[in-house]
């Protein structure tokens, strides 16, 4: 699953959870996704991404933060809670709030005021409405969606690229042509060889359209595993070997 998001700082930080309570492809979801389910707490206050880290791994959700709204403090979590009631918790005061990018990912971003729609374990979001292309702006959706296509088509060109059973943090940035201009991973995929892979993807990736002038950038792409049920993202594109560079 792609998902596009932006953040204005220019560093973004995607934190996942490790060890046993880490989600794989085609495994079952988190616990903290079961409806009502309360996981004990015990997170101090701290800087937040230090936070967000510890909430990370106590819960299996993937979260993105801004990497200078990381350093914000956060609030003590401590208790058995819902996760969405702890990032509630956590995030109290910070001006900031969680908003699902997908049922086991979580972007946390500037509060949009009570008239949005709080996070809720479990529930898919809107098409990309929690990718930073909020307030109806049809031409940033339209755009993002152009990226999305482009990418995947991209990454299932290979076998070794190829989505679905792996993660991905990735931050572009796109020159006046739509081409990348700019681009860093903020997460490693598992396996070195397949990062080199996906980073030579990346650098010849071309939209075929300019970006709108006032496009937020850079964008981070979140790529997530597949569940067991989920259409797989290659469907319909045929895998070819990865040519050597």
């Amino acid at each position: 699953m792609l998902t596009l998001a932006w953040c204005l700082a220019g560093t973004a930080t995607l934190f996942a959870p490790d060890g046993a309570r880490a989600q794989a492809a085609g495994s079952n979801p988190p616990v903290a996704m079961q409806a009502g389910t309360r996981i004990e707490f015990d997170i101090g206050a701290q800087r937040l991404g230090d936070a967000i880290a510890a909430f990370s791994r106590a819960t299996g959700l993937d979260v993105l933060v801004d990497g200078e709204d990381a350093q914000r403090p956060a609030g003590a979590v401590r208790g058995r809670l819902t996760a969405a009631q702890a990032l509630e918790a956590m995030l109290a005061g910070t001006g900031l709030e969680a908003r699902h990018a997908t049922a086991t990912s979580v972007v946390i971003q500037a509060a949009r005021g009570p008239a949005a729609p709080a996070w809720q374990p479990g529930t898919e979001a809107p098409e990309f409405e929690e990718s930073g292309f909020h307030g109806g702006n049809v031409l940033y959706q339209s755009y993002a969606a152009q990226v999305q296509q482009a990418l995947r088509a991209s990454l299932c060109g290979a076998s070794e690229t190829r989505p679905g059973g792996y993660r991905l943090a990735l931050q572009v940035r796109l020159d006046a042509r739509g081409t990348v201009e700019r681009f860093r991973l903020l997460s490693t995929t598992g396996q070195t060889s397949r990062d080199a892979a996906v980073l030579r993807k990346v650098r010849t990736l071309a939209v075929g359209t300019p970006p709108p002038a006032s496009l937020p950038q850079p964008l981070v792409i979140l790529l997530l595993p597949e569940g067991p049920d989920a259409e797989s993202a290659c469907a319909d594109v045929p895998a070819a070997p990865e040519a050597l560079p």
